[in-house]
């Protein structure tokens, strides 16, 4: 075999995202510009014909000096349960890859921030029932609370909101990050939901709002069942982790959770992942991560 067959055995070729314009000028004359290559792998390399500038596209792995499988790996066994010590502990058992309890943190908080974009974009097809409801954490010997509303037709977590006060402002918080007004909406006993759900969507008299707006007096209610269990799922999660250590790294974490719950894991109820079931068919593969993260960057780039 010859050098050139073995220089291309070597390194693997990962996503090309194409690009729609020149980053530093923003021409639409792009053409390929030959590959750049690190020690794992090799990008496609593109050249502005206006201003003769070459550049590479992110495609969510740009510059890592780790290797883009293993850093989804980690993100998967740590969302699916696992503590930071566990995951480090896999790595040493069975591989030779030396990861840090640093760089998993780091990792998170960089794919929750390119993630979450993306995923607030997509047009989801929802029954309009929704599930609000608070769950209590610890956070730095705190307690804050983690804001959501289920979907429950489609079990997708269409928003969430973090606060270290459990008050109708919060609520409202939450409110405002749904696209669309709800045809029913299940809450639990607190009486702030009553008033933000009023600020959000302006019903002012009661009779306006009643058909609508479903205020679950018992938590043994089992119109709530839906949102005790998804409560449930964050709960175990977070016990691994024994409560946060800033409020800006629970944010980040309980975020891409979120990303995970809606896309990576599938639901025992309806047998898909909730995206899926909302009528998102995002072509994801054996690595569900590595094709997100190509997804988020590509729609960046546009």
């Amino acid at each position: 075999m010859n050098n050139t067959n073995q220089k291309q055995e070597k390194y693997k070729l990962v996503s090309v995202i194409k690009p729609k314009v020149c980053p530093i000028c923003k021409s639409e004359e792009i053409i390929r510009w030959g590959f750049r290559f690190n020690h794992t792998t090799k990008k496609q390399r593109w050249k502005c014909k206006s201003c003769s500038e070459c550049f590479v596209v992110d495609d969510g792995f740009f510059k890592t000096k780790h290797k883009r499988e293993v850093i989804t790996q980690c993100l998967n066994l740590y969302m699916n349960g696992m503590s930071l010590r566990k995951v480090i502990e896999h790595f040493n058992q069975f591989s030779d890859y030396q990861v840090s309890h640093q760089s998993i943190l780091n990792w998170i908080r960089k794919y929750a921030i390119i993630l979450n974009p993306f995923m607030n974009s997509l047009d989801l097809d929802l029954s309009r029932t929704y599930h609000t409801d608070e769950i209590f954490l610890k956070c730095n010997k705190e307690q804050h609370y983690f804001w959501n509303t289920l979907d429950k037709g489609t079990r997708m977590l269409i928003a969430t909101h973090y606060s270290t006060k459990r008050d109708s402002k919060s609520a409202r918080m939450l409110f405002m990050k749904i696209k669309h007004k709800p045809l029913t909406l299940f809450t639990d006993g607190l009486q702030g939901y009553r008033k933000a759900y009023r600020k959000v969507w302006g019903a002012n008299k009661r009779s306006q709002d009643k058909k609508i707006y479903i205020r679950l007096k018992a938590d043994r209610d089992k119109r709530n069942n839906i949102s005790e269990r998804i409560q449930g799922t964050i709960r175990e999660r977070v016990k691994v982790m024994r409560g946060f250590k800033d409020k800006e790294s629970a944010k980040l974490i309980l975020d891409l959770f979120v990303v995970y719950y809606n896309c990576i894991r599938v639901h025992q109820g309806i047998n898909k992942t909730p995206i899926q079931e909302a009528g998102v068919n995002l072509n994801l593969g054996k690595n569900k991560w590595l094709d997100l993260i190509y997804l988020a960057s590509q729609n960046k780039s546009i």
